[in-house]
């Protein structure tokens, strides 16, 4: 018995080693919170991206045992809107779309069906209004996350998952260098998901 369990042992990472990679698909649909803008300037402190529903695709790539390369896109139609306060009704400004195309780094552990991870990633996000007073742009972003997989079979899972973004919207304004300063906004978005898992 004593030699069964010692050879459980040293074989088990090694069992755990030589299961094959595999590449993951998935599709998800989630929801992100109200999106603030980190802001020195009085008025745009008061300016939201209004919460609303996110959905996207991820494709992850193995590296190593727990190791993977995620590549990832996703859209949140949503709408720019004035919060000054509690008593006062929020303002909507206008329709916005935000379109996240991101690569990163995801290590999972766990053994069978249920595997946690941590990720991280970085890329731009094209931000694009559906009014005139502002024009479409892509901005740095860069995204971290965690969540659990769990598998039904060998192929199929679902994966579910709460991720944070941070929007780089710096803008630089210099007027002949008389007048030189930073503008250090940034947007910074909550959201959680769910999505199926296909892998092969």
């Amino acid at each position: 018995m004593r030699h069964a369990l010692l050879a459980l042992v040293f074989l088990a990472p090694t069992a755990l080693a030589a299961q094959p990679l595999r590449f993951e698909i998935s599709p998800y649909a989630g929801y992100r919170l109200n999106g603030t803008i980190d802001s020195r300037d009085s008025v745009t402190q008061d300016l939201e991206v209004k919460e609303s529903s996110v959905y996207g695709l991820r494709l992850d790539i193995p590296v190593a045992s727990g190791l993977q390369i995620e590549l990832l896109g996703n859209r949140q139609d949503s709408a720019f809107q004035l919060d000054e306060g509690v008593l006062a009704p929020s303002e909507r400004l206008g329709d916005v779309k935000l379109d996240t195309f991101h690569a990163g780094i995801l290590f999972q552990w766990g053994q069978g069906q249920v595997n946690p991870y941590v990720v991280l990633s970085g890329g731009f996000t094209r931000i694009e209004p559906e009014f005139s007073a502002l024009e479409s742009e892509s901005r740095p972003s860069a995204s971290l996350g965690g969540g659990v997989k769990v598998f039904v079979n060998r192929n199929v899972g679902f994966r579910f998952e709460a991720r944070g973004y941070w929007i780089d919207l710096k803008t630089d304004f210099n007027d002949d260098c008389r007048r030189c300063r930073d503008n250090d906004d940034a947007l910074y978005l909550g959201e959680a998901n769910a999505g199926l898992i296909l892998a092969f």
